[in-house]
């Protein structure tokens, strides 16, 4: 069983650098690069939270297939890499700071539309803070945007969507003109690769690489044992003469 394990443990260790999980070293920055950026919850355009502020940055922290996995604000998500343009450096203002109140009560919700989960209830006048805008339910014949943002109710964060028909008129959104050293993907490549930012592909051939030798292993190893153990059973029992009797002796068995 030993030599086994010492055996799998050798084999395994060229891909120990794609299974284990790193992330980017050092302070990456991507600044939007148009208004048509959205942030998403997971890698894959199914997945819409909102549109990030054209111009300011979301913070690199990892790769996964075609997207870079991000923090903007308190949020972590994923952007498109076409999206971004990447950048070394730590902006002085990475994430916008803005602010609107709603001139009505209203509900949080968990999605842009009526029908989702009501997170909470929200008073006249409440302040929250703004994060994007998407398009939702036409909940009223003015519009379909809703805005994302967060709110503190009772002692509580709470982070959802809003209609913006029940806002005030948000202030104007300035241009960030911050600017760094612009790279490119390589510039992240010092960290070693998780497994999961592999494409499909390679992952496939990457396990059957590493099971197929480990089956014919484990069968070779196995394989002795069980003919050693049939070779003992069929041993002949040994007679021991005694005087006029004869005794077996089955003592090897």
């Amino acid at each position: 069983m030993k030599k086994l394990l010492i055996f799998i443990f050798v084999l395994l260790l060229p891909t120990c650098p794609y299974i284990s999980h790193a992330e980017v070293d050092g302070d990456f920055y991507g600044k939007i690069a148009s208004e048509n950026v959205y942030l998403f919850s997971s890698p894959n355009a199914s997945s819409t939270l909102f549109k990030l502020p054209y111009s300011y940055f979301v913070k690199i922290n990892d790769i996964r297939d075609d997207y870079y996995q991000v923090t903007y604000k308190d949020l972590a998500g994923y952007v498109l890499k076409s999206d971004v343009r990447l950048m070394e450096g730590t902006p002085s203002s990475p994430y916008l700071n803005l602010s609107f109140s709603i001139f009505t009560s209203y509900s949080l919700y968990e999605q842009a539309n009526t029908n989702s989960n009501a997170l909470c209830e929200l008073s006249e006048n409440q302040t929250l803070t703004y994060y994007g805008a998407t398009s939702g339910e036409l909940a009223s014949d003015k519009s379909d945007i809703w805005y994302y943002a967060s709110v503190n109710n009772n002692g509580n964060i709470y982070h959802g969507y809003i209609y913006s028909v029940v806002a005030n008129s948000l202030p104007n959104i300035a241009i960030n003109n911050e600017e760094f050293k612009e790279v490119d993907e390589s510039a992240l490549s010092s960290s070693t690769p998780e497994f999961s930012s592999l494409s499909t592909g390679t992952k496939v051939l990457l396990i059957i690489a590493i099971l197929i030798p480990s089956a014919f292993i484990l069968y070779f190893l196995i394989k002795p044992n069980k003919l050693s153990k049939k070779v003992n059973t069929e041993k002949k029992i040994r007679k021991v003469h005694h005087g006029d009797y004869f005794e077996f002796d089955d003592s090897d068995l």
